[in-house]
């Protein structure tokens, strides 16, 4: 009985009508060992059938390929001399034979590894327009939550969410006067925001991104605090300079486009100019960039120095894209990390000696990320959760 239903499934198999269930029974007759001998008998009957044709390939190429196919399964050792002679001799027969001398199971197997790994990305999804406001006197509001439309929560100061969810902050007359709080905009990984500061300048934060300012400015200097990565376009005030201040360096402007990635886990900060002017300031160095420069402190020695920039892969997160250009793999990893809220971790390989280059949707899953990048890099990447294996 159990050998007709073997039979059975063969001939489903090879005229390719199988059910998923039918297959996976199948591929754990074959996987037994028990059934080799029927196995080549079947062979030899469906064989009969087909015309003898040229095969297309190389001798040498036919024992490669034929060598990876055969050595899939050690207990189909048995039948692949018999094989071997007759499976060249048909083309077409070499696919279907290929498959039922335990290949099949064998690339069974790694697809239904790929669809367990595609199904696992498949729940990781982009990062989203989402992050928590604390204000001066510590309430807590999240901001992806909030209605949109004006609200008040401070005395004074009004926030406004738009429709395309920007924060807005107006500050009232009246307190003009009174001393400025301190308010912070945090977005968590897999998180961006767009908040516009009570002088009208306009900051885009990316994902893990840390921003402090006043709720009104009112000091000779417009001063707030990054930690992250930031996309400024300051409003001109010609008698109040706009400052960032990251742990390591001061940006000083009057009125310009700027993005400033600094985050703490990076081995540099880089300051890159759009349009206006800026002068960056580090321990070792004081630079003043022109449209299209970049100042890049590093953190190791403190040493701080000027690049042209590559504007398009600056600007790639703000746009909605990732774009790499003969980026190192660690480099490109972290900004996965931040962006889908995972954690990698590496696997014998040196992610700083592998360089890549490509473009990707942010509004992608991670699966159309991974899909470009292993074969680029030429790795592996195994999904468990949120934890990212790179391997050879």
């Amino acid at each position: 009985m159990t050998e007709d239903r073997f039979s059975y499934l063969f001939e489903q198999h090879f005229i390719k009508k199988a059910s998923n269930a039918e297959m996976e029974e199948f591929m754990h007759f074959i996987d037994s060992g028990n059934f080799d001998g029927q196995l080549e008998v079947l062979i030899d009957q469906y064989y009969g059938n087909f015309k003898p044709q040229q095969s297309p390939f190389s001798l040498a190429l036919e024992n490669k390929i034929l060598n990876v196919v055969l050595n899939a399964r050690p207990a189909l050792k048995e039948i692949k001399v018999v094989v071997r002679k007759k499976l060249w001799a048909n083309i077409s027969v070499a696919a279907s034979i290929v498959l039922c001398l335990g290949t099949a199971f064998y690339f069974y197997k790694i697809n239904a590894y790929k669809k367990e790994q595609e199904l696992a990305a498949n729940f990781i999804g982009p990062g989203a327009s989402k992050a928590r406001l604390v204000l001066g006197n510590g309430k807590v509001i999240l901001l992806d939550t909030l209605k949109n439309g004006m609200q008040a929560f401070e005395e004074g100061v009004e926030v406004t969410k738009t429709k395309d969810g920007q924060l807005i902050y107006n500050v009232s007359a009246q307190d003009k006067g009174e001393k400025s709080a301190i308010n912070t905009i945090e977005t968590p990984r897999g998180g961006q925001f767009q908040v516009s500061l009570p002088d009208g300048t306009k900051v885009w934060l990316n994902a893990a991104t840390t921003l402090k300012y006043a709720n009104a400015f009112k000091d000779k200097r417009r001063e707030v605090m990054l930690s992250g990565e930031a996309y400024f376009e300051v409003a001109h005030r010609e008698n109040q300079p706009f400052v960032v201040h990251t742990d390591k360096q001061e940006v000083e402007v009057l009125g310009t486009h700027f993005n400033i990635n600094a985050y703490n886990d990076e081995e540099t900060q880089v300051t890159t100019l759009l349009e206006g002017r800026v002068k960056t300031t580090s321990k070792s160095n004081v630079l003043l960039l022109k449209p299209g420069e970049q100042a890049v402190l590093n953190l190791n020695n403190n040493q701080l120095k000027m690049n042209n920039a590559d504007l398009e892969s600056i600007m790639a997160w703000k746009n909605g894209d990732f774009i790499f250009k003969d980026e190192d793999l660690a480099s490109v990893m972290k900004k996965v990390e931040r962006w889908y809220d995972v954690d990698v971790v590496f696997q014998d390989v040196d992610p700083k000696s592998i360089k890549l280059g490509g473009w990707v949707s942010r509004g992608k899953n991670i699966s159309t990320v991974i899909k470009i990048i292993e074969p680029i890099a030429d790795i592996h990447i195994k999904i468990e959760g949120r934890r990212i294996t790179v391997m050879k």
